[in-house]
């Protein structure tokens, strides 16, 4: 009977240490398991093997975009298979491309890889080489000779949203046979516009659509004789003054002396 107390005695002293030892055993070796199981399904996933991307969708239309640009870019992406592969990596790539205005790329199951890219629409040349965009980003393209024809604004890279939101409102003050060729904006906030027609308009950098509509009005009376005006400055309270071309006075002189020897011929 002393013999089977040592024993239980024995056995009682044991157990609780034991259970607590296995039990941290089995909750490393679970956790050990996992982790290898989370490497081996990481590791599978990254072959482009497994699920690979068989088609790639893109969307938009590419005016000035090389496709084979954009087609580079994405091979040399394509590490991954579908779950593993960098979208963001390739959004950003994409995105750095000098005519890429906005880039989304997405993944649709099974197997396909669709990327939607829209392009800059260029608003006009800004400084010696640079365009600005229809949104206000100003970007650099390879060549600048086609783009000539677009008006040419002069201002700091920061204020390009000013820029933008100042042209907009010229745009709507002026008549529609007054187009804005060159805008320029200094560093002490003064605004000049050069219309088409080749008249400069000062319009200082305070209640300049104030200004701008007081020119307007001297521009109606000119309508059809621009080629009369070199300046309008309309930096003024209240008035504005004008400089007339001398091929303009000229002109004006000629027609006066016509209409004098008509009245006098019919007297």
């Amino acid at each position: 009977m002393t013999a089977n107390r040592k024993t239980a005695g024995k056995k009682q002293g044991v157990s609780r240490a034991d259970v607590l030892w296995m039990r941290s055993g089995g909750a490393l070796l679970l956790v050990a398991v996992i982790a290898v199981s989370a490497y081996w399904i990481h590791h599978k996933f990254q072959d482009p093997s497994l699920m690979p991307v068989k088609s790639v969708v893109l969307d938009g239309s590419f005016e000035h975009i090389e496709r084979s640009e954009l087609e580079g870019i994405i091979s040399r992406a394509m590490n991954g298979g579908f779950f593993m592969l960098d979208v963001n990596g390739i959004q950003s790539a994409l995105k750095h491309l000098q005519w890429v205005s906005a880039v989304t790329v997405r993944r649709v199951w099974p197997d396909v890889l669709v990327i939607n890219i829209e392009e800059h629409v260029p608003f006009a040349r800004w400084g010696a080489g640079k365009l600005i965009s229809r949104q206000g980003e100003l970007f650099v393209p390879r060549a600048m000779e086609e783009f000539s024809s677009l008006p040419q604004i002069d201002a700091e890279a920061e204020f390009a949203a000013d820029v933008m939101q100042r042209s907009s409102q010229f745009s709507k003050l002026l008549s529609a046979g007054d187009v804005v060729a060159r805008l320029r904006r200094n560093a002490r906030s003064g605004w000049t516009l050069w219309l088409a027609s080749g008249v400069r308009i000062e319009l200082g950098n305070s209640k300049v659509m104030e200004r701008l509509a007081r020119a307007r009005l001297l521009l109606d009376h000119f309508a059809g004789q621009a080629a009369m005006l070199d300046v309008i400055d309309a930096r003024y309270s209240g008035g504005v003054a004008v400089r007339m071309r001398q091929q303009g006075l000229k002109a004006n002189k000629k027609t006066n002396e016509l209409k004098k020897e008509s009245i006098e011929s019919q007297v």
